[in-house]
């Protein structure tokens, strides 16, 4: 991690504060390495001028001449791909450089090999693809520097053989240690990345499993697809509010919005504590099902159990005068119990549903309805009788259905008069 003052000094000069702090990271790190090895290079050559290397200092001249053009043009146009590439050619082509002017291997003290900072270089900034081509660059380098000196021969300089040494070392451990920074900037480049896709992949988890029931997400994550299912018992609600559509014309669209996600924001909380499955809105109808895809003996009871909540929730900001969603809504509620076909459909925007008999016979249930008011079938109320108070209502007639027991929800009974019954 290097120093906040150093990011924030350079990237300020060099105009990049407004990026990412991952990317900040990555450019000051880069420019830190090239102010190293500009400075090593200018002590380098400093030491072989003092000891009577004049020529020498040539390479260090062209050096940091295209060093300083080249931050200028990443200053003024911001092109770090172009300032990256430069630089890369200019630390394979100095070392090289060093080593013909320098006497040979010997007495430039490996000073090629640093050429190898480039290719690791790449690695961490650029990619694979360029890091592998400078590598290849950078082996050319080296044979390249041996065939020169085979052909031409060395040229000795004068430093005495203990300062050769102390190069050597010198060179080595300059190398080391920004190889070693560059391979943990990789490593928690590497690391970041993990991060960021796991933080991505549970992003996707989530809003898979906001889409999805957790059954249907692990299907379709392990297969890609999802088999339709028949469920052969499962309970169904609708709800829709009464005369919603002539009080919607007095609303804006934005107030419209802000109402229908009120509700249904709370729907789904409702449902979401009783582990039953939303299904869909269409307007301002509302379609959830309980019992699949992974089946509970008591769906239909936390089915009616919700839609008492859902009943209460509605009449209570009704009533409230203080509160900002106080329109005069009333609310049907229907309910059934049956076999329902469910499944996956769509191969863009894919949506879960549930088709069948049953699916009709609850929305024409709550169609039935009365204001304020549960409406259940006969299925539904054999399976909740014992805990609920119920009001036979009679046969009523369902479109395209034909006539159907129906029941009014009362409320819940308590554990004392369920015992007495």
């Amino acid at each position: 991690m290097l120093p906040a003052r150093l990011k924030t000094t350079f990237s300020r000069f060099f105009g990049y504060q407004h990026l990412s702090a991952e990317e900040i990271e990555y450019r000051t790190l880069a420019l830190t390495i090239i102010v190293l090895i500009t400075l090593l290079d200018f002590t380098y050559n400093l030491a072989y001028f003092l000891f009577g290397q004049p020529f020498t200092w040539w390479t260090t001249v062209i050096y940091l001449i295209a060093t300083l053009v080249n931050l200028a043009y990443f200053k003024l146009k911001g092109h770090f791909r172009f300032f990256r590439n430069t630089q890369l050619v200019l630390t394979i082509a100095l070392p090289l450089a060093a080593q013909i002017t320098h006497g040979g291997f010997v007495g430039s003290s490996g000073v090629v090999l640093a050429a190898f900072l480039a290719p690791l270089g790449a690695l961490m900034f650029a990619g694979i693809h360029t890091s592998r081509l400078t590598f290849f660059c950078y082996l050319f380098t080296l044979f390249a520097a041996g065939i020169w000196e085979y052909v031409a021969g060395s040229n000795p300089n004068n430093l005495p053989p203990e300062i050769h040494l102390l190069f050597f070392e010198f060179n080595f451990a300059f190398i080391a240690t920004v190889a070693y920074f560059l391979m943990e900037g990789f490593l928690k480049n590497k690391a970041s990345m993990l991060a960021l896709i796991r933080e991505e992949h549970q992003v996707a988890n989530s809003l898979l499993l906001n889409i999805f029931p957790d059954e249907t997400a692990r299907e379709l994550k392990e297969r890609g697809r999802v088999a339709a299912k028949s469920y052969q018992q499962a309970t169904v609600l609708f709800t829709d509010f009464v005369g919603f559509s002539a009080f919607a014309r007095t609303l804006t669209a934005e107030e419209l919005v802000e109402q229908i996600d009120f509700y249904f924001g709370a729907f789904d909380d409702i449902m979401t504590r009783y582990c039953l499955e939303k299904i869909k809105t269409i307007g301002d109808s509302y379609m959830c099902v309980g019992g699949i895809p992974a089946y509970t003996d008591n769906h239909a009871h936390d089915m009616v159990r919700a839609a008492l909540e859902i009943r209460q929730f509605v009449v209570n900001h009704r009533d409230n005068k203080m509160s900002q969603y106080n329109y005069p809504f009333d609310i049907r509620i229907g309910i059934h119990t049956g076999p329902v076909v469910a499944g996956v459909v769509g191969s863009t925007k894919m949506a879960f549903d549930i088709w069948g008999e049953s699916v009709n016979i609850a929305s024409r249930i709550e169609q039935a309805g009365e204001p304020d008011m549960i409406n259940i079938s006969e299925a539904t109320h054999a399976l909740i009788r014992h805990e609920f108070d119920c009001v036979y209502r009679g046969r009523f007639p369902a479109k395209h259905i034909g006539e159907v027991d129906m029941y009014y929800v009362s409320g819940e009974r308590s554990e004392r008069v369920r015992s007495e019954k």
